[in-house]
């Protein structure tokens, strides 16, 4: 076979292979497109989750936050005042009490809600100071210039509050003298924290969609007194 006869073979073998090497090209593109869709959705999803971790580290945190506060609000000469609250003026619609009707007895529905700005009034010493929080004053996350606030560099409200309910006597500690007509009372506090994250562009910024709203409650028994016995 000469060459001529070669040359031809060569090109109507090309010629049925026509657009062979566009199809190895155009899919090669598709693939490494994909693996770049691919990361950056990693990438993505990895920042909303570590934004998700860290509001969820500060609900925690503003939970525990009630707890400490209101073990050091229950002094001896105030945790007679709100048990007397509990009993003779009980907050209704307390989260602690689901189900409890307004027919139960004054002990089982007993209950105190108190607001972060109630807790924390300073004792002496200093040993407690009301809680401050510091706003971010921009009006979306990470502006240049803008010094972070006390939740970070991000616009977010954020507070919790203390539900205090079944006021029971309890037993004095090892040691203490019972023949001074004194008690000691265990009340169960319930803290709750809140944080919202507050979306730039809301048309109301104290109730826009918190689309990433964080709750969570913790629940301590506290012994305070000793106090006038009440039982």
């Amino acid at each position: 076979m000469n060459t001529l006869a070669i040359a031809k073979r060569s090109a109507r073998a090309r010629r049925r292979q026509g657009g062979a090497a566009m199809f190895v090209v155009a899919m090669t593109l598709a693939v490494l497109a994909s693996v770049g869709i691919y990361a950056l959705a990693a990438a993505a999803l990895e920042v909303r989750t570590s934004g998700n971790e860290r509001q969820n580290t500060q609900t925690h945190y503003l939970s525990e936050y009630g707890i400490i506060g209101v073990s050091y609000e229950l002094t001896p000469w105030k945790t007679k005042w709100y048990v007397d609250a509990m009993k003779k003026k009980p907050d209704t619609g307390c989260v602690s009490l689901p189900g409890v009707p307004a027919t139960a007895d004054i002990m089982t529905r007993a209950c105190w809600r108190m607001a972060s700005s109630e807790i924390g009034t300073a004792q002496a010493g200093g040993a407690w100071a009301s809680p401050r929080v510091i706003s971010y004053v921009g009006t979306s996350p990470f502006e240049a210039n803008t010094a972070p606030g006390s939740f970070g560099p991000v616009p977010m409200n954020g507070d919790f509050f203390v539900e205090l309910t079944e006021p029971i006597q309890a037993q004095p500690p090892s040691g203490y003298a019972l023949g001074l007509n004194l008690c000691f009372v265990e009340i169960t506090a319930t803290s709750g924290g809140i944080t919202q994250p507050v979306f730039a562009g809301a048309s109301d910024s104290a109730t826009a969609g918190f689309g990433g709203e964080g709750i969570e409650a913790q629940r301590a028994r506290l012994v305070a007194g000793p106090m006038q016995c009440f039982f």
